[in-house]
């Protein structure tokens, strides 16, 4: 009996992908505007669940710390601090709606898409990830999210730039000194004080904090 293939990477996939992909779909679609203001791409989707970063988290211990970090920083760069509530919800919730979306380029893991990557064989390629899906990605935010703005999180998301300019979205682009946001690693405060200073800048530019853009 041949193997099903995951709808979002394409590849032969156990039903245990397919299922936690469909999860993830979920929990972005729950939290997903109707109108996005401000398209979040990063990278691609961590391997557990429970980083992922529409995962509606009750304590701050089921979050790895390198999801953490990215939820933090992404909420205190955009001043995201909700009145009520307990646990990662009401954050996504305001998240929402200020229109802000986050999208992964990949749908799926870079490690159950790059076969070894996992057990230290080989090394994902970024730029071979674009040429792989790039395609993909581009319909996507055409005939799906349609953003105002664009924002790309994550230094190995720079080999987009090129392709979202050729596809005319070089407009809504907004970068950081003409690159994307490095990433807040946990480990590295001059990284998350880097990060906090892009997403404000980025943020004035695009007068996300008067609602005029």
């Amino acid at each position: 009996m041949a193997q099903a293939h995951c709808d979002g990477c394409g590849l032969p996939a156990s039903p245990e992908h397919i299922a936690l992909r469909i999860r993830r779909i979920e929990l972005a679609t729950h939290f997903r505007p109707v109108h996005i203001h401000a398209l979040f791409l990063a990278e691609a989707p961590p391997e557990r669940p429970e980083d992922y970063f529409y995962y509606p988290a009750k304590g701050r211990a089921e979050r790895g710390r390198l999801s953490r970090a990215l939820f933090s920083g992404l909420m205190e760069g955009l001043s995201i601090a909700p009145m009520a509530g307990e646990g990662d919800e009401p954050f996504l919730a305001e998240f929402q709606r200020r229109g802000f979306f986050l999208a992964d380029c990949l749908e799926c893991p870079v490690a159950d898409i790059v076969p070894g990557l996992r057990e230290g064989t080989v090394r994902a390629n970024a730029h071979e990830l674009v040429h792989r899906y790039g395609a993909t990605i581009l319909r996507r935010i055409d005939s799906s999210y349609k953003p105002r703005h664009i924002v790309l999180l994550s230094t190995r998301t720079r080999h987009l730039i090129p392709l979202l300019q050729q596809a005319a979205w070089g407009s809504r682009l907004l970068l950081y000194h003409g690159l994307p946001l490095h990433f807040p690693h946990p480990d590295n405060p001059g990284a998350q004080a880097q990060f906090r200073a892009g997403m404000a800048e980025i943020a004035t530019l695009a007068a996300w904090q008067t609602g005029t853009a």
